[in-house]
Order: structure tokens, then sequence, then C-alpha cells
């Protein structure tokens, strides 16, 4: 059992604590027996708090941080190696704050709100996710971080909670997307599936799945590893008040029916005759203010950058693809475990040109886009399907873009030789989901 020896009352004094665990278990630093005779075997979390800290959990844990005294909110979240960019881990998912109580969330006002009571300091340790070890055997990796957030982001951070609140008076809790917000994220936090209990809203009779206040994985990322270039589109607190989405779309004005090649030299970028699709989105980070290939703000919120070229008709030139999925892996996920639907919750930065009655390309709007949920209701019945298809084997059944107005499925390997193996034992091209070229139109026109 560990010893207590720090101060409740210090942050630094539970960050220092929190070291002993570098490099091990819970299971090896406090011992076997003590968990496996624990009153509480939930969340690793509240078992680090109780084990680790021998702390008494709050009772009131929604409205109070972990550590009162300290006024430190205790988080354990797991990481993943990450490859190729000198960075040894990455998130594995968003880290779950705080339940979003939709009955109590519509009488709170920011300043004194619960959330910013309980996350305004945390104290966060990762672990190495392993899925064939029991959470207790997973060991603490990295030093430990006391984090609490800058004030370019918190402002931001702010505006998404003002968002979900919003929608929740507006009687749409049940809309709620991680794709409506930025840095902070409505996630599920249900069971999922048709026998999840669902909640009531107090602005609607339609019931909500249960949800939390959690932040996004790529703004966990930016916690693990917080050096970014100077290049960014938020320089003070000023710019933060203005906001992300009008900042973004500031960059683009004046810009409106100017040639790519007009753009190019404008912005210094080298004007190419033969332009290969990147060359957009390298011309869109350009107007941005960066040379590199992504922006701090843009990884932190994990918004998609597209580039989408209009013929002159208002037709998009390509469908919208996303991942090619494993069909094995498909017909064993549930819906809200889904690659898919993981991609159409996100926020997307469309850059969209135009060719004109001369074939010249030119710019003609921005936009932020997260697809409706009239529109995810659908695209979850093409999921559906095709779960449905790859079960029984019949492939030539895939959902067509005919069958749908929103998606469809086809295929995305480099030829019909690029397969990947079906349930029955067979295999089949490899495939993946598209967004409809007319519902791309109707969206960004």
């Amino acid at each position: 059992m560990t010893t207590r020896t720090y101060n409740p009352a210090s942050p630094e004094s539970l960050r220092e604590h929190a070291k002993l665990l570098i490099g091990h278990s819970l299971e090896e630093v406090v011992g076997k027996y003590d968990l496996d005779h624990a009153a509480n075997k939930g969340k690793l979390g509240t078992l680090v708090e109780e084990h680790h800290y021998q702390y008494r959990p709050n009772n009131a844990s929604d409205h109070e941080p972990d550590f009162v005294e300290a006024g430190v909110e205790l988080k354990v979240t797991g990481v993943v190696p990450r490859k190729g960019d000198g960075v040894a881990y990455q998130a594995k998912e968003r880290l779950v704050l705080t339940m979003i109580h939709y009955f109590g969330l519509v009488d709170e006002a920011w300043d004194t709100s619960s959330f910013l009571k309980k996350c305004r300091l945390m104290l966060i340790l990762f672990y190495l996710y392993q899925k064939e070890l029991p959470a207790t055997q997973r060991k603490f990796v990295m030093s430990p971080v006391l984090w609490q957030f800058p004030e370019k982001d918190l402002e931001i951070i702010r505006r998404d909670w003002e968002l979900i609140q919003q929608k929740i008076l507006d009687g749409k809790a049940h809309e709620l997307s991680e794709g409506d917000t930025f840095y902070l994220a409505a996630c599920r936090k249900g069971s999922g599936g048709p026998k999840e209990r669902l909640k009531r809203q107090p602005f609607s009779d339609i019931l909500a799945k249960s949800r939390a206040f959690s932040l996004k994985p790529s703004y966990v990322n930016t916690i693990i590893d917080s050096t970014w270039s100077d290049e960014e589109l938020i320089g003070n607190e000023k710019d933060a008040e203005k906001g992300l989405e009008k900042i973004t779309l500031e960059k683009f004005d004046g810009l409106e029916g100017l040639s790519v090649d007009e753009i190019a030299e404008s912005y210094d970028y080298p004007i190419a005759e033969d332009k290969p699709k990147s060359y957009y989105a390298g011309l869109s980070l350009r107007i941005l203010g960066t040379k590199k290939r992504w922006l701090p703000e843009f990884v932190k919120a994990g918004i998609v950058l597209k580039t989408i070229r209009l013929a002159q008709n208002g037709s998009p030139k390509e469908a919208i693809s996303f991942p090619t999925f494993d069909f094995i892996e498909t017909s064993r996920q549930s819906w809200e475990e889904s690659v898919f639907y993981e991609k159409i919750n996100q926020k997307f930065f469309f850059v969209i040109f135009q060719y004109d009655k001369d074939r010249v390309l030119r710019f003609k709007k921005s936009m932020f886009w997260n697809m409706p949920y009239a529109d995810r209701i659908e695209a979850e019945k093409v999921w559906s399907r095709t779960v449905e298809v790859i079960s029984t084997g019949n492939m030539e059944m895939l959902p067509k873009m005919v069958d749908s107005n929103v998606a469809h499925v086809r295929p995305h390997g480099r030829n019909k030789a690029d397969t990947l193996p079906l349930p029955n034992g067979g295999s089949f091209t490899k495939q993946c989901f598209w967004l409809n070229q007319k519902y791309i139109k109707k969206q960004v026109n």
C-alpha cells in the first residue's frame, strides 16, 4: 500500500505523489490484495484516488473537484504509441470530464458553472493502453500533468459550453454532436444500442442520449505535446474573444471571385500548371497563415480541412470519401463504435472553389460544417444496411448512391485485386463510405 506522504491542499504535492506510479501499474504500487478487496472496483481514476492517494472520493463529484482543498480534479486517461513524428504517445480517446445534467445546465452561468469549478485545474495521469490487460495492470507512462487551460483556449471552451447549453435550451439535446463544437465536446456516455436508457430533457418531450463534457482526443494530444509553432490563428485573448470560427472565415475575406493562380501569387505560393488535389489544401493553409500542413487550433479541435471544387453548375467534381473499413471489424461493431460514426460527428472546414464558363477555377467561399442531425440518422441507416450485407456475404447489395440521399458505399482499393477478408471466409475489394455528390452540392450551396 502506498504511504500517504503528500499535502492534499497542494497541487504540486499531488503531482509529485502521482510520479510514484510512473513505470508501474496501480496493482504493482498498492498491491493486488487491496484492489481485489476494494469496495469500489469501478474506474481506474477512482481506484487511484482511493488506494494510491488514500483519499475518499468526493460525494458531490459533479460539482466539486476531487481534491477540494487544492482545487484539483484528478483524471486518468489512456495513451497509445505514436508513430513517425518523434512524439512517444498520443491519446487513445477523448478525456471525459463531467456528466451533462440537462435540467441543471440550463440554469447555470459560465463563470459559476459546475464544469468550470470542477475542471479549472486538472491533474492528468497517463497509462499505456493495452487491451489484453485489466486496467489495474496497465503501466503509467509519461510525467503527470497539472493542466490549467490557457486563456485563449478557455475562451473557445466557453463558447463551446454555451453552444451546448443553448442547444438544450432549444429542446435539441437529442441532436447534440461532437461536431457542434471545437475543443469541448458533448460525448455519448450511455451504453449505446437500442437498449440504452435515454434521458429526459427540459424543453422537449424527445428523449436524449446520456452525454458528458469531454475534451476531444485532438485536444488531449496538445496536452501531451504542447509545443506548437508560432503560426497560430489566435495570437492573444482578444483574438479568442472573436471566436475561432470568425477568425478563420475572416482570413478568406476579399478572395471571392479571384482565380487560384491570382490567390497563389498574392500569398507567395508556387503556381503549378498541373495541380494535384493536395495543391488546393496547401493553398488554403497558406491563406490561413501557415506554411505547414496543419494549424494548432485545427489540430486541437479535430477540424478536418476539405477543399471542394465545383463545376460551373455547382456540382462537386468528386464525392467526399472516408477511410477504408475492415469488413470483419465492422460486422462486430455497434454504430456508435464505428469509424464512420466518428467521422460524420467531426467538424469540417470547407474551402470551396468553382469553375467559371472559361474553365478558370476561382475561390467561391469557405464555411464550417458538421452533419445535421437528420442526416446523421440517414447515415446510420446506410451503415446498418452495410453491416447486414457483410453478414450475408452478398456484397453486390452494398448501399449505392440511389439508395440514400446522404451516403453510399463503393470501392476504395487500388484495383479489384486489392481486397480484405469477409466474415464468411471469402474476400472482397476494399470499400469505404462516401458522401453523395448531390448531398455535398446541397450542403455547400
